[in-house]
């Protein structure tokens, strides 16, 4: 399926995916295992049941999303989420709560870092609210699932792990009082829904940008 643009094209009005920041290797060799999976000896074959499956065109994006992801993997954005929520607290006065949104949230690590942070700066639970979105349907389950392995917690610092965490057989258990804050959804930052939505006082967004 090499220089077949048709299935790029697709990735990118799709979902917006920047195809040579992924890397067009890493898509033709997904696009060569749904191919294989579903039986289609081409690539014509395979774009057109691509294009009439929506279940298929599920599939193939969940084989090409990047879910990279840990606990606090960009600290400093964590210690600024912390100051800026706090002096936002303040300006609404307890007229509504922060609304912070995490997109795309992948399977779960930075919302829930987001509101970890929260915490450790003294923001009170009934002061924010964290929506999370991702498009892939399996990342939004495992995010909801909250259990983690040590692939998931990075670098030196896992004081955080102590305090807001259960160990347990498969691995590390969210406190339920973390995500009790987070509201997760499958969907697509491209869908126009999403810009009926109520305003966010605060955005990550840095592995959308990223990809």
């Amino acid at each position: 399926m090499n220089d077949d643009a048709r299935f790029f094209s697709f990735l990118k009005d799709r979902i917006g995916l920047d195809v040579t920041s992924v890397g067009e290797a890493i898509i033709e060799r997904a696009l060569r295992q749904r191919a294989t999976h579903v039986g289609c000896a081409d690539s014509n074959a395979y774009w057109q049941l691509l294009v009439t499956s929506p279940q298929e065109q599920q599939a193939l994006i969940e084989a090409v999303i990047v879910p990279e992801t840990s606990f606090f993997r960009y600290p400093e954005s964590f210690a600024t989420l912390g100051k800026l929520a706090r002096e936002r607290v303040t300006g609404l006065g307890g007229v509504r709560p922060l609304r912070i949104l995490s997109l795309p949230c992948s399977t779960g690590e930075e919302p829930y870092s987001m509101v970890m942070a929260l915490f450790d700066a003294g923001v009170d639970a009934r002061q924010f609210q964290v929506d999370a979105i991702d498009i892939s349907p399996v990342s939004i389950a495992k995010a909801e699932r909250g259990i983690y392995g040590k692939n998931s917690f990075r670098g030196s610092d896992l004081g955080f792990r102590e305090r807001y965490f259960d160990p347990i057989k498969e691995g590390f258990q969210i406190a339920e009082r973390v995500s009790a804050c987070v509201n997760f959804q499958a969907g697509n930052l491209l869908d126009p829904k999403l810009a009926t939505q109520a305003a966010y006082d605060i955005v990550f967004c840095r592995n959308l940008v990223i990809y």
